[in-house]
């Protein structure tokens, strides 16, 4: 009886470890993943031992359901698909399997929450702090250092600075949910990190990135007590209003995307590229497309793009000014990578994603509602970016996704036993 009593003392305690452990990391790397890289980077690189550590901890009795071991499946598809590439095209290249990778790495962390939880507390504090920081951080660059395009504690990476900022502040208000549904002075607390968060992202210059706020806001009616269309369009109409009164007050807004809609038209008329930004990766998308039209199934492979698109150039099918650019899209990457299985492998990500997000929505819209913004923030971000390629937003897209879906799978496993 007594050795009894120690073994469940002991199990109590290893649980606790690591349940508290994993919370201090989880506050971690929210609040630093765009104002402190180093401290980023180690808290992941935390999180990833203690998860291997996790699997060495007897064995969780609670077995997979259907939803997770598809979305377990989708996490290995990838980096098989990738690592067949390299060995069977392109030849081994450690640097291009990084970016899939980090889902093999973020593996035992899943394993790892769903097993021991974390506190739901150090999670939203850990947004909030990060959000906050963000948009501080701009507005010192801005006003007092003179800086331009504010990149907060990023490496000088303006687009990921202003993509996880904005992505912080509407994340910050979903996590907060429980608290400002019963008391208003809730809602004015994260209406600061909603307003620094956007301001990170505007100080940025990253316009990119600004097509996902009304799709945020479409999303964050499900955090009120009745979601309707009336107030998706309400909420959307004053999303609306408040981009127009910004982009009308702002010269640099106005400077940033003002010439956006010649650049387009200019280039779907001529084939020019006139700007800097949206022209030129049309030149590139439409390269991409070019070199998938011609290799449908399977692409041309990993990191070829540079080789790829020379025929292109050759007969002047494209500008030369795309020059030394990769394809500037998640989607057109994959696409000529890959070919028609490059899409599917990385969708088939953030699809199951939100699709282990919204059943839960009922039982925690707070973690349900923070995970589908962040699969849908990503989806946006890759549309002009190869996000995941770029370390800071790669680490935090693939912490973040297992932290969020490894706490609704130990909460739900939580209910059922106690009942």
């Amino acid at each position: 009886m007594i050795k009894l009593n120690m073994g469940v003392a002991t199990s109590k305690n290893v649980q606790g470890a690591f349940f508290w452990l994993v919370s201090i990391l989880a506050f971690i790397v929210p609040s630093t993943s765009i104002n402190s890289s180093d401290v980023f980077y180690l808290g992941s690189a935390g999180l990833i031992l203690l998860g291997v550590l996790a699997l060495f901890v007897n064995t969780d009795p609670r077995p997979l359901t259907k939803l997770e071991k598809l979305m377990i499946l989708t996490w290995l598809l990838y980096p098989l698909v990738t690592a067949l590439d390299f060995w069977f095209r392109t030849g081994w290249n450690w640097s291009q399997f990084q970016e899939p990778s980090r889902f093999l790495l973020a593996l035992p962390i899943f394993l790892m929450v769903r097993r021991f939880g974390l506190s739901r507390g150090a999670m939203k504090w850990g947004v909030f702090v990060g959000a906050v920081v963000a948009g501080l951080w701009a507005f010192y660059q801005n006003q007092y250092l003179g800086i331009t395009r504010a990149f907060g504690g990023t490496s000088s990476n303006v687009h990921v600075f202003g993509d996880i900022s904005l992505l912080l502040g509407f994340m910050s208000v979903a996590l907060f949910q429980p608290d400002w549904s019963k008391d208003w002075r809730w809602g004015c607390l994260v209406l600061v990190s909603l307003s620094l968060g956007v301001f990170g992202s505007l100080a940025s210059g990253t316009k990119g990135g600004w097509i996902s706020a009304p799709i945020f806001c479409w999303v964050m009616v499900d955090l009120v007590r009745h979601p309707t269309y009336a107030k998706r369009l309400m909420v959307l109409g004053i999303t609306a209003a408040s981009a127009i009164l910004i982009w009308k007050f702002s010269p640099f807004i106005q400077a940033r995307v003002g010439n956006i809609p010649l650049a387009i038209a200019t280039y779907f008329e001529t084939g020019q590229v006139t700007d800097g930004s949206a022209s030129i990766r049309l030149a590139l998308w439409h390269t991409a497309t070019l070199i998938f039209t011609n290799n449908p199934f399977f692409g041309t492979g990993i990191n070829t793009f540079h080789t790829a698109k020379l025929p292109y150039l050759d007969a002047n099918l494209v500008p030369s000014v795309i020059g030394s650019y990769d394809p500037h899209s998640q989607f057109f990457n994959a696409l000529y990578e890959l070919g028609i299985f490059g899409p599917i492998t990385i969708f088939a990500i953030y699809g199951v994603f939100i699709l282990y997000c919204r059943q839960f929505l009922l039982q925690n819209k707070a973690f349900s509602t923070a995970g589908i913004l962040l699969a849908l923030g990503f989806i946006d971000f890759g549309l002009v970016e190869v996000i995941w390629n770029i370390n800071n937003a790669g680490v935090f897209f693939t912490i973040m996704m297992v932290l969020i879906t490894g706490q609704l799978s130990h909460e739900a496993n939580t209910r059922s036993i106690d009942y």
